[in-house]
């Protein structure tokens, strides 16, 4: 239960207002009826430098960061993608900078919003290295698509933009097998390997809570769960919806 957005082409100068408004969402975001207000469970953020993932998080309230993450983006510039994400925790005991989004494997960074109930089912099936015991439902979906992905694929991930063309079509498998297999509240998310932002919508219930909206801003495709810029026109994704954004 979560917030995401993401941002092609992205430029500090011209994002400036987007990331403000979606910062407060820690405070003021949506969230479903009878939950508390806010998304004050961490903070993550990923960006490129010279086609390199680069991951800053915090099991803070981004509220009280705020700053931090300004300063990071402004220092930055630009970047051929950037993903934020704010949290607002489904499992007790883990509001901690360990499980904060975006999760991250090589040059992939992996944000999601919803809870895959069952998840500890799809541990046998991974067969890459590196996840905790500790793993809760979205590290363990993004672990499991990327064992979909072919050895020589994820052994060359140095060879910029190689993921790309293998990528959608892992985490489709994964989504289609997830949608027969298991109960969940919401597949929604936003990744990304440098050379596009993936984008996908789905949910079983609370349609309103599980939005991801789409606005075009000069060369940039902005993707957010909640509308950021009354300037922009903001189209909501259907349910279903899965979108590959070159840069």
């Amino acid at each position: 239960m979560c917030r995401l957005l993401g941002v092609t082409n992205f430029e500090y100068t011209r994002h400036e207002r987007v990331v403000q408004n979606f910062c407060e969402l820690a405070r003021t975001g949506m969230v479903m009826p009878g939950d508390p207000p806010g998304h004050g469970d961490g903070w993550g953020l990923a960006f490129y430098q010279g086609g390199e993932l680069v991951v800053h998080k915090s099991g803070g309230n981004l509220l009280d960061e705020k700053d931090k993450v300004l300063g990071i983006l402004s220092g930055v510039g630009n970047s051929t993608v950037m993903i934020l994400h704010l949290r607002k925790s489904a499992w007790s005991d883990t509001t901690s900078t360990r499980h904060a989004h975006p999760f991250h494997y090589n040059n992939v960074a992996f944000a999601h919003n919803g809870v895959v109930y069952g998840y500890k089912d799809l541990l046998p099936a991974i067969n890459i290295p590196g996840l905790g015991e500790d793993a809760v439902d979205t590290e363990v979906f993004f672990y499991r698509i990327l064992s979909e992905l072919p050895l020589a694929v994820r052994d060359r991930v140095g060879e910029r933009g190689l993921w790309s063309d293998s990528l959608g079509q892992a985490f489709m498998d994964t989504v289609s097998m997830i949608k027969r297999d298991y109960k969940f509240s919401a597949l929604n998310c936003l990744f990304s390997d440098g050379i596009r932002l993936f984008a996908y919508r789905d949910y079983s219930k609370e349609p309103d809570y599980y939005s991801l909206y789409k606005a075009q801003s000069e060369t940039s495709t902005i993707i957010s769960s909640q509308p950021l810029d009354e300037s922009l026109e903001w189209t909501m994704m259907a349910k279903e919806e899965f979108v590959e954004i070159a840069v």
